[in-house]
């Protein structure tokens, strides 16, 4: 922990419960599902009651930062609810309560509107069902809204309207089940399940064989280096990781580095989703596979987009979402339907090696799923032949 911070930062149960992993609350107490590390002494946190709905929050190590968040909070929260925990650090924020995200609280006062996601102060993602057919509006802090995606040659959302100035964005809703789900359906066999992944990796190579446009920023091998040990300082900066694992990630990340580090493949670089997951593919019953968040689009190298699914492919089978043989049909069905060719299969497994490293520091800010972190420190899991 670097000097200055307080002493109880880590949001998991590591070495016994922490003082945030649970709050009490009128009608059962919360659990904490995530949270995202914004810094030493701050994080955004996700609890749920005991049905499921999430309750967003933050955590501060210095109480002072707290109180006046949560005054500022509380004079633009609308219907919202603003509460502070003091003794946890804890700002809670209902109902879209929120001092940067300006459009949020007047939104989700809408009677057609569900708060999905929000992200205290950065983003939020609030779904509209209204006769006409269900959207999806993304808020950002005015002003900070990325720019709208290219055209492109997969099926994206439509925009149905933006204020950028106002970091406001509403999308159509995509058709299709996304590959988490698919994966995760017993219902659905193996053999469906490996057809979704084949037509997500047709659409991957459509996306990667699309003109770049001159505009799209570039994030290459370093930048993803960068990524990677941004992540490791977090999780170490609060106690995320369990003690045994620390010296272990140190040495992964020396390890990405220098594999990061050989000569790429003399190409310009493609088009790169940057953040593409099962949860970001939906597949038709046709088989026709869109894609969504599109907001991290960046010119770099194929290998990128390619090992971060299929080292989400290895994360699901950790998790339990489905038989590991499953997932190494569905990775088997994605890569033969990209046809990686030499240059990108020679940058796997060094893309995938940082994706594992950045999961399991992610996933150490999931209580739940603290325990698949080992594991993907270790190494492969038998489901990429990388």
């Amino acid at each position: 922990m670097r000097a200055g911070t307080a002493s109880m930062p880590s949001p998991l149960p590591a070495g016994g419960e922490h003082p945030f992993a649970e709050l009490p609350a009128t009608g059962g107490p919360l659990r904490l599902r995530r949270a995202w590390p914004r810094g030493p002494g701050h994080l955004l946190l996700e609890y749920v009651e005991p049905g499921g709905v999430p309750v967003p929050g933050q955590w501060f190590a210095d109480p002072t930062r707290l109180a006046k968040v949560a005054a500022e909070t509380a004079l633009t929260a609308g219907r919202g609810e603003v509460i502070a925990v003091e003794d946890r650090g804890v700002l809670l924020q209902r109902g879209g309560a929120d001092r940067r995200l300006a459009a949020l609280p007047g939104m989700v006062d809408d009677e057609t509107a569900t708060l999905v996601v929000h992200r205290p102060e950065r983003r939020a993602v609030v779904r509209r069902r209204r006769p006409t057919g269900t959207t999806y509006v993304k808020v950002w802090r005015p002003g900070r809204a990325p720019a709208l995606a290219p055209s492109l040659p997969v099926p994206t959302p439509a925009v149905v309207a933006a204020d950028t100035g106002a970091g406001v964005v509403e999308h159509a809703e995509l058709p299709g089940r996304s590959l988490h789900e698919l994966l995760g359906d017993p219902a659905v066999p193996d053999a469906d399940v490996s057809r979704a992944f084949a037509a997500a990796g047709a659409a991957v190579a459509a996306l990667h064989g699309a003109p770049v446009p001159p505009s799209t920023p570039a994030h290459e091998a370093g930048a993803e280096a960068g990524v990677v040990a941004r992540w490791l300082g977090h999780a170490l900066d609060h106690g995320a990781l369990p003690a045994g694992s620390r010296a272990r990630a140190g040495a992964h990340l020396e390890r990405v580095r220098a594999m990061l580090a050989d000569p790429a493949p003399a190409h310009p670089g493609v088009l790169l989703h940057r953040d593409l997951h099962d949860k970001q593919v939906l597949v038709t019953p046709a088989g026709d596979a869109g894609m969504l968040d599109l907001d991290t689009l960046a010119r770099g190298e194929a290998a990128l987009d390619v090992a971060n699914l299929l080292a989400h492919l290895e994360l699901r089978a950790l998790q339990g979402r489905c038989p590991r043989s499953r997932a190494e049909r569905a990775a088997a069905a994605f890569v033969d339907a990209y046809r990686p060719g030499p240059a990108v299969t020679a940058r796997l497994a060094a893309f995938a090696a940082a994706s594992r490293l950045r999961l399991a520091c992610v996933y150490a800010f999931r209580p739940a799923w603290a325990g698949v972190v080992p594991a993907l420190l270790e190494g492969p899991q038998a489901v990429l032949a990388v």
